[in-house]
């Protein structure tokens, strides 16, 4: 059974609390809950039947208070007011305190608004300060209208309880829409740091043979007139060079679409950064065998998403290292807890698979938490052939974690992210003030003492079942709770809240939007909000005896806690989900970098270098019958290679741009210079810049093709516009009958299938075939308007 995303297992039904919460519907939920809230303080104000000119006041000054408190919960929905926050906060505070000498109490409810927006609006310092005042106030005007102690009990806990739904919601839809959009800009950081790699290898394994290449053309050209013997040697040694070079590129093209355990490593760091998870980084296995490499590499990855999925992980500590013969991967997390909870890092199937793959290796792979909560996953395999050197593209970490205790403190990468923490917070918070306030009601109606017990414990089931509902997936038995025993909670949530008024008659209330919270976030959509409507009604409490206007009035309170428990709920669980998606989104991002930068290295140094080797054996056969000739042929291989370390740059820098155009001119002279005629005619205009670059660079990656696996003699290059496309066709008469030489490099170069790839991406597609005898044709057609 696999796991997808955001942890929900495969066949399970994703129940209404499951789908995603995006910014828009956490903004709605918000808003719609400081509606519900004015509706209900409205209801007072009607409820003392005032005059029309104090009922149209009334109005005014709700429609005033609302606009005011969604400025200060969203201050994108009305920017202009943000300059003046401070001033809208003591606009607020008149409109929350004047009214109240016209409709006393009934206005009191105002005050909770102005105790959230000195939170949302000031500073910490002193927000804070100005809530419990705030707080404070509302509970001396309720006193002094009601003085019953229950009444002013009961009103100190809205005062707090309100304001903090109103800031809870208010804050996390904006940490949501923060964490929506800080994704672009973590996965352009983590390619950011990629790039780094990029360009440390390319100039170590790249750069310095360009550069050799370039200064003995140089010695060449001016010992072709005076010594030629020395000419001939330092052509050879261009040869070599300009071989291995051709080779190391497609090495390191090669490596960068394999899994490496160095790549994952310094991938992780980047990865978990992005997370908010503190790493450290202790590597010292020199180059390792291709299969053990290979192995290792997916052991780590395995290892990292089944933390990133199933822990709550601050920090982590990867180490890689070879003892007496035997390499061993070691990755610890502090995500486990306390001793003797069931790990949630271990997903089982992908473990099991890997624990083979490393048993066919004569390794093994071990995990399990340790007394001091961290949770540790070893791998080790013995090395059949001993360990080269460390590639100097990459500086070793010394030293591996001791499995004994935690690791040492050490330089760490990446910081705390309290998002999601702070969101499970102020949920908990919520509903702590919920279980306070509906205590405090039933308390008020003084029930004998057993009577008291017992509906004490009954609030106290109730809210725990809903924490549980709340909080499961953060819990070690998340994948246990789904089904049936999810099912039976919400029936026992629901025996909590109605059984009591069998027993307690109208002493008993409960917090029916528990109940219907619960049911939105534990039923399919079909029937989750039916099922919450139901809950929300209390039909149960008019049937006890309650006025109908009780009724009303907490049925519309159950309506907005059900509203509330939901949206908050489900807003810290998508904080917490976003918060490790993160590190996903930058790993995919990472390894779309590197297939793009094995792509492009391939396509722009692969056409150099073979251009290089194969005019360097030409002047080899030259130089010694026409050196003039020889001298103009090493003044092209010059500017290739010259034009190869400017390449070098732009693959590293991520961006490039190539023309069509250019790239036809280059290819008449690269072809006349090897003896094959070419004719070209290009009648398609100008491109799009992306069309543009994609036919340059098939048109490159046909001509290197032609140029190291066929016999050609002529070539042909058309590209023409007809009917909103543009096909580019590059003929050759080198073909062996089945055109299978022209397709792709013997030694697994891949070049045709990454443009196919490219091609497909602009909208276009990609056809190689033997045409008639003897020839070959590699052709791409693009639809300009879909490419636009």
């Amino acid at each position: 059974m696999s796991t997808n995303a955001v942890g929900h297992e495969d066949g399970e039904p994703v129940p209404a609390g499951s789908q995603e919460l995006p910014p828009r519907k956490a903004i709605a939920i918000t808003a719609a809950v400081l509606v519900g809230f004015f509706v209900i303080d409205g209801s007072y104000v009607w409820s003392e039947h005032p005059p029309a000119w104090e009922l149209a006041a009334s109005l005014s000054g709700f429609a005033g208070m609302l606009v005011l408190q969604l400025g200060h919960s969203f201050p994108r929905l009305f920017p202009f007011l943000t300059r003046y926050r401070y001033a809208t906060w003591g606009l607020q505070a008149l409109l929350a305190g004047i009214p109240i000498a016209v409709f006393g109490v009934a206005w009191g409810g105002m005050i909770v608004f102005l105790t959230a927006s000195a939170v949302l609006v000031f500073p910490a310092a002193l927000g804070w300060p100005l809530f419990v005042l705030c707080a404070a106030a509302e509970t001396a005007v309720f006193h002094h209208y009601s003085p019953r102690w229950a009444d002013t009990v009961y009103a100190g806990v809205e005062s707090v309880l309100i304001p903090l739904i109103v800031i809870g919601l208010s804050r996390m839809s904006g940490m949501i829409v923060q964490l929506h959009r800080s994704r672009e800009e973590l996965s352009r950081l983590a390619v950011a740091a990629e790039r780094l790699r990029f360009a440390r290898d390319l100039h170590d394994v790249v750069g310095f043979s360009l550069s050799a290449i370039s200064l003995k053309c140089e010695l060449a050209y001016r010992l072709l007139a005076d010594a030629p013997a020395k000419a001939q040697e330092e052509l050879a040694e261009i040869l070599g060079t300009s071989r291995k070079a051709l080779a190391d590129v497609r090495s390191v093209s090669r490596g960068y679409r394999e899994m490496s355990l160095s790549g994952e490593a310094d991938a992780a760091v980047s990865m978990l950064a992005a997370a908010g998870i503190r790493t450290q980084l202790q590597y010292d296995c020199g180059a390792l065998p291709g299969p053990v490499d290979t192995a290792l590499a997916a052991a780590l990855r395995e290892g990292l998403t089944n933390m990133l999925r199933h822990s709550k992980a601050e920090r982590c500590v990867i180490g890689a290292g070879v003892h007496e013969g035997t390499v061993r991967l070691t990755l610890a997390n502090d995500g486990v807890g306390r001793a003797g909870r069931t790990p949630r890092t271990v997903s089982d199937g992908g473990l099991t698979v890997l624990e083979r793959r490393l048993a066919a290796l004569g390794g093994t792979l071990a995990h399990a938490p340790g007394e001091d909560g961290w949770f540790r996953l070893e791998a080790a395999v013995p090395l059949t052939e001993p360990a080269g050197p460390e590639p100097s593209a990459r500086p070793a970490r010394r030293g591996t974690p001791d499995a004994a205790s935690p690791p040492a403190p050490a330089p760490e990468v990446g910081h705390a992210d309290l998002v999601p923490r702070a969101a499970a917070l102020i949920t908990l918070a919520v509903l702590t003030g919920y279980f306070l306030a509906y205590g405090v009601v039933t308390v008020s109606y003084d029930p004998p003492a057993a009577q008291l017990t017992g509906a004490v414990l009954c609030l106290l089931m109730i809210v725990l079942l809903h924490l549980a509902e709340s909080f499961h997936w953060r819990t070690s038995w998340a994948s246990r709770w789904a089904g049936t025993p999810r099912y039976v909670a919400l029936g026992l949530l629901a025996v909590f809240q109605l059984v009591p008024y069998l027993l307690f008659g109208r002493h008993w209330v409960g917090i029916p939007g528990l109940l219907a919270g619960s049911a939105l976030l534990a039923l399919p959509v079909a029937v989750a909000w039916p099922a919450a409507a139901v809950a929300g009604c209390n039909i149960a409490l008019y049937a006890v005896g309650t006025g109908i206007q009780d009724v009303i009035y907490e049925s519309a309170y159950d309506v907005i806690c059900a509203l509330v428990v939901f949206g908050l709920s489900r807003m810290a669980q998508l904080a917490t989900e976003l918060h490790w998606s993160r590190a996903e989104i930058a790993r995919l991002a990472v390894i779309t970098e590197r297939l793009r930068f094995a792509r492009d290295l391939h396509d722009l140094l692969g056409f150099s270098l073979s251009a290089i080797t194969l005019k360097c054996e030409l002047v080899r056969r030259l130089a010694p019958v026409k050196p003039v000739r020889a001298q103009a042929e090493l003044t092209e291989v010059l500017q290739i290679a010259r034009q190869a370390l400017a390449d070098v740059r732009v693959v590293a820098g991520g961006t490039h741009r190539m023309s069509l155009t250019t790239e036809a001119e280059n290819a008449t002279a690269m072809l006349a210079g090897v003896g094959i005629r070419a004719q070209v005619r290009l009648d398609c205009g100008e491109l799009p810049g992306d069309v543009d670059t994609v036919l340059a660079t098939l048109l490159r990656e046909g001509l290197t093709n032609v140029l190291r696996h066929s016999q050609a003699s002529q070539c042909r290059i058309t590209a023409e516009r007809s009917a909103g496309a543009v096909r580019l066709s590059l003929l050759n008469d080198g073909a062996d009958g089945t055109g299978k030489a022209v397709l792709a490099a013997p030694c697994g170069g891949s070049g045709i299938g990454n443009l196919s790839t490219r091609i497909q991406a602009v909208g276009g597609r990609l056809t190689a075939q033997v045409c008639r005898e003897g020839w070959f044709e590699l052709a791409a057609e693009v639809q300009l308007e879909r490419a636009g």
